[in-house]
């Protein structure tokens, strides 16, 4: 409980989430508003925070993410230690805490659990919320028993602001434009809040209101090149080949809005009653062309070991695709709840509700395939980017560029539409002195969280077509720097040809059945209910603090989904199947907390935590490529995660700064991870990948944080070290380190503010980690180091203007994977350079 004022007798001290502390007092004690200005105040705010935390929680304040170049959530938490981030088309997605992927930690919005738009996943995309709707973001990497339990890597919970929290009435305004060097085009960004304390029921500045709205068009563009290998054996022995060769060119129209109303009111100094609403939505239309070259589909005649030949490669294996879709993206959370402080024990309660959709009506892809004659490649491998040559009987060939060689083959409808509804009620009571004992104060509570996701995913192939060219469709040839993409081609012309003559694209009649199966494979129905008590006890002397307590969860799960077979003709069918399981844990924790001295902490703690499979994990559904001869299966059998967890963290607090170490480690029963085979005997030649429960898991860390004022200079960095350890059945004898588990990753920022100037350097840095388990170690897939390099500066024209400058990633820096070794690159995307300006200020 965080109150503006506080009666006479007690003073009420926000530690965590969730949890509070009280000491009496002879005068009343009023909190003190901060206003933040610059780069020092925000972030002495988030040390504040951090300093008064029961756990080993970290905090970043709206001002502290107007300092970065930061367009949302994800971005902002990148810079915390222990924190790290995956990229989608070049902005943060998912947060990944101590080595964890980000579906083992959990997401709130005004403290309620918010669902995920993602067809299966428990990950939740925070690039969906940006940073102009919120006014505080906090992630506890260890949680009290009052918390969630469903947090291995963390909990994150991201707070809108209250009007309680300024001085009067406010208008906060920014304004930018944003330049891409790739697409060569500008993009708005707007950002407005409004908040106030007005008289209401008779009160005297008891009825806060808090309003926030942002708005982001982002156009631009990635240039994206993609390899596959595989184990040949047309010479007699096997080898690692070239399997295959995507060129693939992007072009996206990314647009954010966001909205929050607070509402709060405050009849007297001991009561409280507030709603909170958030909504976000993400729109994403997206354009791209591929060329693909297929070169399993020749006999490999030579091969040195990195240099080879395929000759009579088919002619349908050289393809070129279109595709076009709108993806939208809906978060609406609604909390309402009260807070109470009463003689001898504290009240709290919240009702909430959040819906989160998908929607991609429109994903059509339109496949063109080449006609004239088979054709031979040349190939190197092993050396980072594959290079190829195409030739006809020893001559380099160019016909495969030549789009009147291409005829349609077929067009791809992929529909997707996914609704999670989340339901949450919790109350919690604090008594004080318990049991008479002055020092010691004794919570519990209850949580009940009820979950509901509708997945109806489709692919529909349209494969009796008219005769159509792929000529017509022919623009100019687009920029790309990785090899000869060829020919651009029109989405907009052939989707017009389409829809206008749309009777003429059909399912063959032999396809039907199949048709109609795949449209029902990756679909389900889930529920999940989880009941949730708990006991706390909290023991506090003049310079330690103890916290013991346990949590009880019980959870419910059902679904209903379908069933992959083939028959001994290899023909396909689908069946209903409907699956529940249920289960407890009990989750006990020990949180300590000792003042070494007035400016040095010691916190220790020990603590259980679970995760839940994703619900496309455990949940009867298939999803089959049969081009690309690729199931992905989900798995009922799976059990959830259990992690027990030691902590300790020392910091050192100095005039306007703080250093921090710690170290920390997490034994992890029944780890999830993906598994790739092409040795599955009921589906035989298909590469088949399903989750499976690893036989152990551990992670090792040690965490630096480092927060330095030299005069007009702030000087900030971290840095963390993993060591993780996980073991599968299926690779029996090997070990390998957690998916999503950078060993190393940091940030490094230098800031600069002496007069109406302020600027801020950033570096964020991860190192590699593994993505997918195949196999064999040459068929592990691997996400390359990343570096990024960020600058952002402002300048005050006038009191309430500021002119802001932000140039993203300055060193260009790409996104990369590769499969078994650094050589192979598997997937390597880049984005360019974003330049912007603009306009913010307060008033």
């Amino acid at each position: 409980m965080n109150f503006r004022q506080v009666p006479l007798a007690i003073a009420v001290t926000a530690l965590s989430a969730g949890s509070t502390s009280l000491s009496y007092a002879q005068q009343p004690a009023i909190q003190e508003e901060l206003v933040v200005t610059g780069q020092r105040e925000a972030r002495n705010e988030a040390i504040d925070l951090y300093r008064d935390s029961d756990s080993i929680t970290n905090f970043i304040a709206s001002d502290a993410m107007g300092q970065f170049v930061d367009q949302n959530v994800a971005e902002s938490l990148q810079r915390l230690p222990g924190v790290s981030i995956s990229r989608d088309q070049g902005e943060g997605r998912f947060v990944s805490v101590r080595g964890v992927s980000a579906g083992l930690s959990s997401v709130s919005i005004n403290g309620m659990r918010i669902g995920t738009p993602e067809d299966g996943s428990r990950a939740v995309p925070l690039d969906v919320i940006p940073t102009g709707s919120v006014e505080l973001i906090e992630i506890t990497k260890v949680p009290t028993p009052d918390m969630p339990g469903d947090a291995i890597g963390g909990a994150v919970n991201v707070k809108s602001g209250s009007a309680f929290d300024y001085d009067g009435e406010t208008f906060r305004y920014r304004a930018e434009g944003s330049y891409n060097e790739l697409s060569e085009k500008t993009s708005p960004k707007l950002q407005a809040n409004y908040t106030d304390v007005v008289n209401a029921f008779g009160g005297s500045e008891n009825f806060g209101i808090s309003l926030g709205a942002n708005f982001l068009d982002r156009e631009f563009q990635s240039d994206n090149i993609e390899a596959a290998y595989y184990e040949n054996d047309d010479l007699g022995e096997t080898v690692k080949a070239l399997q295959e060769v995507q060129l693939r060119k992007y072009y996206v129209n990314r647009e954010r809005i966001g909205a929050n109303v607070n509402l709060e009111y405050r009849p007297d100094d001991t009561s409280r009653y507030y709603m909170n609403t958030v909504f976000s939505r993400f729109s994403d239309a997206e354009t791209r062309q591929r060329s693909i070259y297929v070169f399993e589909d020749g006999t490999l005649t030579d091969f040195d070991g990195n240099s080879g030949t395929f000759e009579d490669i088919a002619e349908d294996g050289f393809r070129r695709r279109i595709r076009f879709r709108t993806k939208e993206q809906d978060t609406t959370a609604l909390a309402l709840g009260g807070e109470h402080i009463m003689e001898s024990m504290e009240l709290d309660y919240q009702l909430g509700y959040s819906v989160t959709r998908e929607k991609v009506p429109d994903e059509t892809e339109g496949r063109f395939e080449y006609q004239t004659q088979e054709l031979d490649g040349e190939f190197t491998i092993g050396q980072g980017i594959p290079s190829f040559r195409i030739l006809n009987q020893g001559t380099e060939d160019t016909s495969h560029l030549n789009h009147a060689e291409y005829l349609l083959d077929r067009v791809v409808l992929e529909p997707k539409f996914i609704d999670d509804d989340d339901l949450n009620f919790s109350a919690n009571a604090l008594f004080r002195d318990a049991f008479g004992q002055r020092n010691f104060s004794l919570k519990t509570g209850i949580d009940f969280r009820a979950k509901s996701k509708d997945v109806d995913v489709n692919e529909i192939e349209l494969r009796d077509v008219p005769e159509l060219g792929l000529e017509p469709y022919t623009i100019g040839a687009p920029d790309y720097p990785f090899a000869n993409l060829g020919e651009g081609i029109s989405e907009s012309m052939f989707l017009s040809d389409f829809y206008a003559d749309r009777d003429a694209f059909q399912i063959r009649p032999q396809d039907e059945d199949e048709a109609r199966e795949l449209q029902q494979a990756e679909d389900f129905v889930a529920d999940e209910d989880v009941l949730a008590g708990y006991l706390m006890g909290t023991w506090q002397a003049d310079n330690w603090q103890l916290i013991a307590g346990a949590r009880v969860e019980y959870t419910d799960y059902s679904a209903t989904g379908n069933q992959l077979e083939f028959d001994e003709n290899g023909d396909l069918s689908i069946t209903s199947r409907s699956v529940e399981s249920d289960y407890s844990n009990v989750l006990p924790g020990l949180h300590y907390r000792y003042n070494l001295s007035d400016d040095m902490v010691l916190r220790a703690a020990w603590s259980t935590t679970i995760a839940r499979p994703s619900f496309s994990d455990i949940s009867p559904r298939f999803s089959i490529n049969r081009e690309d001869l690729e199931i992905d299966a989900g798995n009922p059998e799976l059990d959830p995660y259990q992690s027990t967890n030691f902590d300790i963290m020392f910091d050192w607090y100095r005039d306007g700064g703080v250093m921090s170490a710690g170290i920390f480690h997490k034994d992890i029963d029944d780890y999830i991870a993906e598994f790739t085979t092409t040795n599955n005997a009921e589906f035989a030649g298909y590469e088949v990948t399903t989750p499976v429960n690893g036989t152990d898991a551990s992670v090792t860390g040690v965490e630096f944080n480092l927060e330095e004022q030299l005069g007009a200079f702030l000087i900030g960095g971290n840095l963390t070290f993993l060591d993780t350890e996980l073991s599968l059945e299926q690779r029996d004898g090997e070990t390998f380190a957690l998916p999503e588990s950078a060993e190393q990753s940091g940030n490094l920022y230098v800031g600069y503010e002496m007069g109406r100037f302020s600027t801020r350097l950033s570096i964020s840095h991860r190192d590699e980690y593994l993505s997918e388990v195949g196999d064999s170690q040459a068929f592990d897939i691997y996400v390359a180091p990343h570096t990024q390099v960020d600058l952002t500066a402002s300048y005050r024209l006038a009191e309430s203007l500021d002119l802001v400058f932000e140039l993203v990633n300055i060193n260009d820096e790409p996104l990369e994977l590769y499969q078994g070794s650094e050589g192979y690159t598997y997937q390597l995307e880049e984005y360019g350079r974003t330049v912007s300006f603009g306009v913010k200020g307060s008033f």
